[in-house]
């Protein structure tokens, strides 16, 4: 018979499996388990697993070279050869590319060419007309001066998705004169002013048209800011160059000489469009509408809406 000890014992072990099963026995201890990670971390127990090997450039450029050849080696036959059909789209490959060189090397001629550029301005501003269902028709005359001052057409009519805005009109813009154009708010002024800011009509080339339909908008930016960032053609010129830069490594040797040709030329055209030269230029113009040297430098939220406007008229 055990004795009342032994009982005693016997009890306290079973009030004791019995609070731990209650409390939750065999649970993961999350608290525990990040202390005793850390401690072994602390100690450098499983670097291998915690830590990656650092590389050094060499090394990186070493795996880097590995990979490349390892795929190249999955991709050829297992006598060591390339199949005949990865050959082909290889040949495919590379006259995509030369082709791509040769894509851009025109675009970059285009940017050069000044006319080619107004050109495709010009037929940019017409595409958007058709897109607003701007229709303008009007009297074919020959015989036009190309270096003519004056704008003649008779016979202009102007439609706006279908109605007519004006029919079998002559418009008559003398050099040296000043015109207005005077009607009701929606009567289709801005319309018609947009349709000739297109050249929709027969515009003698040596004029230039702007079209100012808003004034600038109120920001940080100064006036002498304002006029010098409109310079479109260098961005144009410096894209042209970086794509062409990275067209090279693709190209042929009688591709790359041409490629090297056409970015002498642009960079010739870059030096000549420099910030220095921008600056006087932008200074000028504004100092003609009337901006004194303190207001050029001024932030165009202090202008007026009407000093604004000529900012926008000076970006043109």
């Amino acid at each position: 018979m055990p004795s009342k000890w032994a009982e005693k014992q016997a009890k306290k072990a079973e009030f004791a499996m019995n609070k731990s099963l209650d409390e939750g026995y065999g649970k993961v201890d999350e608290e525990t388990n990040a202390k005793l990670d850390s401690r072994d971390a602390a100690m450098g127990k499983g670097d291998a697993e915690l830590f990656e090997k650092k590389l050094s450039k060499e090394e990186k450029k070493a795996l880097a070279a590995a990979k490349r050849e390892a795929k190249k080696k999955a991709k050829e036959g297992k006598d060591g050869k390339s199949s005949p059909k990865n050959e082909d789209e290889k040949v495919i490959n590379e006259e995509e590319k030369k082709e791509n060189a040769v894509d851009l090397l025109a675009d970059a001629k285009n940017a050069l060419d000044i006319n080619a550029t107004e050109e495709a301005k010009r037929d940019a501003a017409l595409d958007k007309l058709s897109e607003e269902h701007i229709i303008v028709t009007y009297e074919n005359k020959k015989g036009m001066h190309p270096n003519a001052r004056d704008i003649n057409v008779g016979g202009v009519t102007v439609t706006f998705h279908g109605k007519p805005l004006i029919e079998d009109t002559e418009i008559i813009i003398n050099y040296g004169n000043r015109y207005g154009f005077i009607g009701p708010n929606g009567s289709g002024k801005s319309t018609i002013m947009k349709a000739i800011a297109a050249r929709a009509i027969p515009i003698p080339e040596s004029l230039d048209i702007y079209f100012l339909d808003h004034e600038y908008p109120a920001s940080d930016i100064t006036a002498l800011e304002a006029v010098m960032e409109s310079n479109d053609e260098v961005a144009r010129l410096e894209k042209r160059a970086e794509m062409l830069n990275n067209a090279m490594a693709d190209a042929d040797d009688e591709q790359q000489a041409e490629i090297q040709a056409t970015l002498e030329s642009i960079y010739e055209r870059l030096d000549a469009l420099d910030a220095s030269a921008a600056k006087a230029r932008a200074t000028s113009i504004l100092h003609g509408l009337g901006f004194t040297t303190q207001m050029q430098h001024m932030k165009t939220r202090e202008f007026s809406g009407g000093w604004r406007m000529r900012v926008a008229l000076a970006r043109a």
